[in-house]
């Protein structure tokens, strides 16, 4: 029998579903939020509260973070978040390195600095990702939610999205067809920034697009987006539990309370799902549905999201060198890695954090995938790799090296002579997953529906938007919320008419 009863659940905590339950608490629901223990944000070092993995923030003012940004008031917050600097985000490569930058007279000196025989044609490759990026503006930020619930609302979205598709392909033809710096260039901003290994043209145009408006770093490690929508939800009354879902009991085609593995059962009028398709069709029991199932089944695991955290002091930090750097081999692709420096401390001390994609093999694509210590011995060979390719970024970092270490290996951090430290509690802590899966009629944006095949059971997981990174997941949140909303008889405007003006 349930010991309490709420009128959503939302099943994990990443940023989807924190998103959506801060917007379904504003708007009225009474939720919880259920995160895992074994899934956690920072570790500590000794005196040091590293991130387990680094975040980035979409433009705050435009895409689908904008309705967020917007209905949980978080652009003051934002605004004092925000590190104002010339340049968010370059892009590295092999003997070369470039600002990116809205003004086109300014990326034009750029690239022609870095790669004259090709400047004339990367720019206008850069320009056409703008029309791109704009075509998928009606899909992701308009009031049907994408992929789209219901026949007549999926039979609109799919023809705004074969219209984007096409608009897409005619660009993608003229990156294949530039010089090979201009097609690495391209990729590169999604393949790394966008934490996707095989991104589609939509994926990709929207990426360049955004980090040339300005994805602004934001103070504090990766958890600064988090602690934000967190903060939004507490104050909606909104209800924080750690706890595992063991079962999710139904009764007359529909969720009604969940089980969790410590034997208590909390009453549900409905939950959202912000976890893998094959944990929700474990939660099921014997009989999920075949719909939900065959979506499982279709998703296929790209690699793992590592990450790599350095302390150095901040002499090593070159001048001119971006917060953000997506540093790139000469294929562009799963050699890839992100950068993320931070602001120096009163000792003058900066913590860099490195992110790259460890592959999955082909026996790892679906499932559950190896645990962290079969992964151990790949991990160590993909940290050697990027701190070598570190170095050419960052020459002298080793000489000013305090301690470097990763939250995914159970060994003690390699320290520059400044004493030791001890692992860290939670670590090692597990790997997120890159997933990729193809839903028809998606422009190769997405890899699975919201709806689930039963009544009040709703999916909000990174298996929904695939490649789109942060916006993805906060798009994903906000259309989780919306079909939750709708399931729970509350408005949009929920607060503005029945609370402001009461």
């Amino acid at each position: 029998m349930p010991t309490n009863s709420y009128d959503l659940i939302v099943v994990g905590d990443d940023l989807a579903g924190l998103c959506c339950a801060a917007l379904c608490a504003r708007r009225g629901l009474r939720t919880l939020l259920l995160g895992r223990e074994d899934q956690q944000a920072r570790y500590t070092l000794g005196p040091f509260k590293l991130p387990i993995e680094p975040g980035v923030m979409p433009g705050r003012g435009t895409g689908g973070t904008a309705r967020v940004v917007r209905e949980l008031g978080l652009d003051h917050a934002l605004k004092r978040r925000v590190r104002e600097v010339r340049t968010a985000a370059q892009l590295v490569g092999p003997d070369l390195r470039i600002d990116l930058v809205a003004d086109t007279v300014v990326q034009a000196r750029e690239l022609e600095r870095e790669v004259p025989a090709a400047a004339t044609t990367a720019l206008a490759v850069w320009e056409g990702a703008a029309a791109v990026a704009q075509a998928a503006d009606a899909i992701l930020d308009g009031e049907d939610a994408f992929p789209g619930v219901g026949f007549f609302e999926r039979r609109d979205v799919v023809k705004q999205a074969a219209r984007a598709a096409e608009v897409a392909q005619a660009w993608w033809a003229t990156v294949i067809a530039a010089p090979a710096p201009v097609t690495a260039l391209t990729r590169a901003a999604a393949a790394v920034g966008g934490r996707a290994v095989e991104p589609s043209p939509i994926a990709v145009a929207r990426a360049l697009e955004q980090w040339r408006q300005s994805m602004p770093p934001l103070r504090g490690d990766g958890t600064g987006m988090r602690e934000l929508l967190l903060e939004k939800f507490v104050a909606a009354n909104g209800e924080v539990r750690i706890g595992t879902v063991s079962e999710l009991v139904q009764g007359w085609s529909k969720i009604s309370s969940v089980r969790l593995t410590s034997g208590e059962e909390l009453g549900a009028g409905q939950v959202v799902a912000a976890v893998p398709l094959g944990d929700v069709v474990a939660m099921l029991g014997k009989k999920p549905p075949k719909r939900l199932v065959e979506l499982a089944e279709a998703q296929r695991r790209l690699g793992w999201r590592y990450t790599l955290n350095l302390i150095v002091d901040a002499a090593a930090v070159p001048e001119g060198m971006a917060p953000i750097v997506l540093a790139f081999g000469d294929d562009a692709g799963a050699e890839g890695f992100s950068i993320h420096t931070g602001e120096a401390d009163d000792q003058g001390r900066v913590v860099v954090t490195v992110a790259a994609v460890l592959p999955a093999r082909d026996d790892e694509v679906a499932g559950d995938g190896p645990d962290v210590a079969a992964l151990a011995p790949r991990c160590a060979a993909l940290r050697k790799r990027v701190l070598g390719a570190l170095d050419g970024i960052m020459p002298y970092f080793a000489d000013h090296l305090v301690l470097v270490h990763s939250p995914h290996e159970a060994v003690a951090p390699v320290t520059g002579g400044r004493g030791t430290y001890e692992v860290g509690r939670g670590v090692p802590a597990l790997m997120g997953s890159v997933w990729t899966g193809t839903l028809e009629g998606a422009a190769g944006m997405a890899g699975a529906t919201y709806a689930t095949g039963v009544k009040n059971l709703t999916l909000a997981s990174s298996q929904v938007l695939t490649g789109l990174g942060v916006e993805g997941e906060l798009v994903c949140g906000w259309n989780a919320a919306r079909v939750a909303c709708t399931i729970g008889g509350k408005k949009r405007d929920y607060l503005r008419d029945e609370v402001v003006n009461a």
